[in-house]
């Protein structure tokens, strides 16, 4: 009555991208400066590509005749699963690139040039760019590509 899922190729697609993301976020809090933020939005670019490719791997596997439906919900859960793990590895990022983060008072490293108007945290909205950025930014990508893809891959 059920077939049994693999979640495998969810879980290594998920994974992937999620480490593609933390590619750029590195290189942003090594230099924890504002005017580099474009530099989260790279890593947002990457968690894309590998949905897409999540979804024609999929879709190659089920002889290009996968459902619409079937695969939009497909890269719906690789989405949401990769960017749990984007949040995770950010945390982790986070905790070796910012020293002193979990202790009491400023750490060594804070958000440079950042505007007047932006969060006011320990790191002067550094945690808070990140993580916003892994959540909102990877799902809206990874949704959208969930919508527009399955339709135009539809054989």
């Amino acid at each position: 009555m059920f077939k049994r899922i693999s979640l495998k190729p969810y879980i290594m697609h998920a994974l992937m991208a999620a480490l593609l993301y933390c590619l750029p976020v590195i290189f942003f809090l090594k230099a924890a400066d504002y005017t580099r933020a474009w530099e989260l939005y790279i890593g947002n670019f990457l968690f894309l590509l590998v949905i897409v490719l999540f979804l024609f791997t999929f879709n190659k596997k089920r002889d290009e005749n996968a459902g619409t439906l079937v695969m939009l919900t497909a890269s719906a859960i690789t989405t949401v699963l990769g960017t749990i793990a984007a949040v995770i590895l950010g945390l982790g990022l986070l905790l070796i690139f910012v020293p002193g983060l979990l202790q009491s008072g400023t750490p060594d490293k804070v958000l440079t040039n950042a505007p007047g108007n932006s969060v006011l945290d320990k790191t002067d909205g550094l945690v808070f760019m990140v993580i916003s950025n892994a959540i909102i930014g990877n799902v809206s990508s990874g949704l959208f590509v969930s919508i527009i893809f399955p339709f135009s891959l539809k054989g």
